[in-house]
């Protein structure tokens, strides 16, 4: 009994004297230097990124520095989709990309402790994908927002 009115009285002058209580969950995953293209008079197409969560302070390894996501993969003119993979430094990220209503979906997922993950997902719309006549081949790249935010949904498991 004693102890519930401690932690009542501490949490009360907490409050009260204006300190904050802050979620250490991540709420989003801050993604910059987005880029995705197919190589004119090639079948590779490239995909590249940045992330990291927000706060930093929730990345799975404490890293404050961002993750580098990138991939090259056989297109050969459109944007492919994407299987599961994982970023190359700076924390345990793994990211995907479907296909979807003639845009594209981004996937980031990154874990949120031992017994689940934050996942979050980011629409391309289909006006965002350019398709360029180069000689006799077409070409798909990217032309939105090169920095943006994606929303984390429910932790999964």
């Amino acid at each position: 009994m004693q102890t519930n009115a401690i932690i009542a009285a501490l949490f009360a002058a907490a409050t009260a004297s204006g300190a904050a209580l802050k979620s250490r969950g991540a709420t989003s995953f801050n993604v910059t230097g987005f880029s995705a293209s197919c190589i004119p008079h090639s079948v590779m197409c490239t995909y590249g990124f940045n992330v990291i969560t927000i706060p930093a302070s929730a990345s799975p390894s404490g890293n404050e520095s961002p993750a580098a996501c990138q991939l090259m993969l056989q297109g050969p003119d459109l944007l492919p989709a994407v299987d599961p993979t994982g970023c190359a430094n700076g924390g345990a990220y793994s990211w995907s990309v479907a296909l979807q209503d003639g845009g594209l979906q981004l996937s980031v997922t990154t874990p949120q402790d031992s017994h689940g993950n934050y996942t979050g997902t980011y629409a391309i719309a289909a006006d965002q994908l350019v398709i360029e006549q180069n000689g006799a081949v077409v070409d798909q790249r990217y032309t939105g927002p090169v920095d943006f935010e994606v929303p984390i949904g429910a932790p999964s498991a």
